[in-house]
């Protein structure tokens, strides 16, 4: 038969491993909560920094839509005055500046999603 005291001692090592386990659980939320706050504070910098990239996205599409519009209105004038200017670099011209539109106008678009 055990007496009181082992009983008791039993108990109370019983008590000591619950009290470790809420303290270790206790530990790991705590660390978690601290993840948390950093990634929080990188996301809202990261959004920060996306967004002030769209003034520069608009007024870059801006330019290369203009310069689009040079580009048609070059080659419309040469091929009026039959003058034979060098074709590959205005059709290359046009491609780059086109390609330039539309990754810009995809980025603009992403970015207001943000």
């Amino acid at each position: 038969m055990k007496t009181s005291l082992e009983i008791i001692n039993k108990l109370s090592e019983q008590e000591a491993v619950k009290l470790e386990s809420q303290l270790v659980e206790l530990g790991v939320l705590q660390e978690v909560q601290k993840e948390l706050a950093i990634a929080e504070a990188g996301a809202i910098k990261s959004i920060t920094i996306a967004k002030s990239a769209l003034k520069p996205a608009q007024e870059s599409l801006r330019l290369n839509r203009e310069l689009l519009v040079k580009f048609q209105n070059f080659t419309k004038q040469i091929k009026d005055l039959g003058i034979t200017a060098p074709q590959k670099e205005v059709e290359d011209g046009i491609v780059t500046v086109k390609k330039n539109i539309k990754l810009i106008e995809t980025l603009i678009t992403n970015l207001h999603i943000i």
